[in-house]
């Protein structure tokens, strides 16, 4: 004869079960839609990462054609110009042939601005790793290099370019091309780069 009095442990241990089994199922559930989010996320990464490549090919091909009639360098979507062919050695002032070379640079640079209206001129100003020799006017390297890229930045501007659409920055020694191991890798490391940059990434609209 069952005992009354004897409490069936069953029902409460079923409910334990079916609650930590319940409890299991929404973690599932909560991690495939955590899985699915990320999926879709990683998804819309690679579409912007795709479109990101494509204008930057888009960009590139254009500044070649930019570049090639002045007969300058392009490298990895950078218009690069050799400091001695615009300034003169330790200054900022662009020379009378430095001043007509950025002249024929700011019309086809203006036409790529306006086909590209969501990009932006970035002019900077790199040196090599020797003293700067400018009788005291610039403190160091980067000074100069950023005085040299606002000098073309502010010529850029007189010329037809907004300004709003350029700005300047100094790198001073420290983005070498080449290492400075001689005197060829330096002058290739004195240089000004005109590239173009996402308004997104620099200014607020």
């Amino acid at each position: 004869m069952p005992d009354p009095y004897r409490t069936n442990p069953w029902p409460p241990f079923v409910d334990g079960i079916v609650l930590v089994f319940a409890a299991f199922v929404l973690v599932m559930l909560v991690v495939l839609a955590k899985q699915r989010g990320l999926i879709q996320d990683l998804g819309v990464q690679s579409a912007e990462l795709e479109k990101l490549r494509a204008d930057k090919k888009r960009i590139e091909k254009r500044l070649m054609a930019l570049a090639a009639p002045a007969a300058v360098d392009v490298e990895d979507g950078r218009v690069i110009l050799q400091g001695e062919v615009i300034f003169d050695s330790g200054s900022a002032e662009l020379t009378s042939d430095g001043r007509a070379f950025i002249a024929r640079l700011a019309p086809p640079l203006k036409e790529l601005l306006a086909a590209e209206p969501d990009q932006m001129v970035m002019v900077a100003g790199h040196t090599d790793d020797l003293p700067v020799r400018t009788n005291g006017r610039y403190a160091s390297n980067w000074e100069l290099s950023t005085a040299r890229a606002t000098s073309v930045a502010r010529a850029l501007a007189s010329m037809g370019l907004q300004e709003t659409g350029v700005f300047a920055a100094g790198f001073g020694q420290n983005h070498p091309r080449v290492p400075n191991t001689s005197e060829l890798n330096r002058q290739k490391n004195r240089r000004i780069e005109v590239l173009l940059v996402p308004i997104h990434a620099v200014a607020h609209e």
